[in-house]
């Protein structure tokens, strides 16, 4: 993948993390279309989750969510060669894929799918196709 592409995959899969800082209210329908509807913006208070609603849910989604998201920053930053070292690239948007993973099965739903999708993109770059390797050069 191109610097733009990966580029774009990270601040798109922060954004999706960060979205569950902020779910939409019980019963909202989902934003507009023009902002992305519910594919940009994938949680919902009133989604059914794996895990009861209490303090473990309210404790795991904000960390879940920030840990990916700041992962992902910090990867396209390395990226660019912005104060993070190319060598933590690879272990940055590993720990943001995974982190997100789990955050997504937690709450998962039918708006699940685009980030677990961008997970699978960035898991399967990283991994399959080594392109950690080919982005130091």
């Amino acid at each position: 993948m191109s610097k733009t592409i990966w580029m774009f995959v990270l601040l798109l899969g922060a954004q999706l993390n960060l979205t569950a800082l902020v779910p939409a209210a019980p019963g909202q329908t989902p934003p507009p279309w023009w902002v992305g509807g519910g594919l940009l913006w994938p949680f919902f208070a009133d989604t059914r989750t794996l895990l009861p609603r209490g303090d473990v849910l309210n404790t795991l989604t904000p960390i879940l969510g920030m840990t990916a998201a700041v992962c992902f920053l910090m990867a396209a930053a390395s990226l660019w060669g912005w104060h993070v070292p190319s060598g933590w690239f690879f272990w940055l948007v590993a720990a943001g894929a995974v982190s997100s993973v789990v955050l997504q099965v937690i709450w998962i739903s039918g708006w699940a799918v685009l980030p677990l999708i961008v997970d699978v993109v960035l898991l399967v770059s990283v991994f399959g196709m080594r392109a950690a390797v080919g982005l130091r050069g």
